[in-house]
């Protein structure tokens, strides 16, 4: 039986997500945890065949929370679940090993065939991401240009992304190379690197971005 494990910090989203589990035949809930180190411990006791887990929790953000699962994990399954922008995090989450990347806001409906195609040894990803993903496979074998509707579908690097992230959550450069262990030269090097990404023009437009999008 295919066993899923449950972590998200939000026990509405919790309570939601293991009726959905529970109600498919070929699934069967293993648990569920409200943080990442709670997880963790489950992980290592129940062993599940996959986990479906929220990117970011109260102990835990972002890429750190897909780092920390997935090398729990192992060789089996992780589905990563979060509100943030598929676009700027799907990429990287599936860079760091997870096998599959859901918006929040579409669970109800496709957790179940998220969890049920990973298992089955496929990779999860909107049509979006998809299309970015093999728009750049093709123009890496063909060294064509891409096509435009990739070029708005900018790829940060994790440190960026976790630059961004520390951002949008209002902290300073200096508190963010605090956090990060850098010096605050790095972060704004960072932050430049971001901004020509993303093509915004200063650090008012950066900072907009960051609180509306993470």
């Amino acid at each position: 039986m295919n066993s899923v494990l449950v972590l998200d910090d939000h026990g509405i989203v919790r309570y939601g997500l293991e009726m959905l589990i529970s109600s498919c035949a070929e699934l069967t809930l293993a648990g569920s945890a409200g943080s990442l180190a709670e997880g963790l411990r489950c992980i290592a006791e129940l062993k599940p065949a996959l986990v479906i887990s929220d990117m970011s929790m109260e102990d835990s953000r972002g890429i750190d929370t897909v780092r920390a699962v997935v090398q729990a994990q192992g060789p089996r399954s992780t589905l990563i679940m979060s509100m943030h922008d598929e676009m700027l995090y799907g990429e990287q989450v599936l860079a760091l090993g997870a096998q599959g990347y859901l918006m929040k806001e579409n669970a109800h409906a496709l957790v179940v065939p998220a969890a049920l195609a990973v298992l089955n040894g496929q990779t999860w990803v909107s049509q979006k991401l998809n299309a970015k993903l093999l728009n750049r496979l093709m123009k890496r074998n063909s060294h064509e240009p891409a096509r435009p509707d990739a070029a708005h579908s900018p790829t940060l690097s994790a440190r960026e992304l976790q630059v961004l992230e520390l951002l949008g959550a209002g902290k300073t450069t200096k508190e963010i190379a605090f956090e990060l262990d850098l010096s605050n030269r790095t972060v704004d090097i960072h932050r430049a690197n971001i901004k020509r990404k993303l093509g915004l023009k200063s650090g008012t437009e950066l900072l907009a971005f960051a609180l509306s999008r993470i």
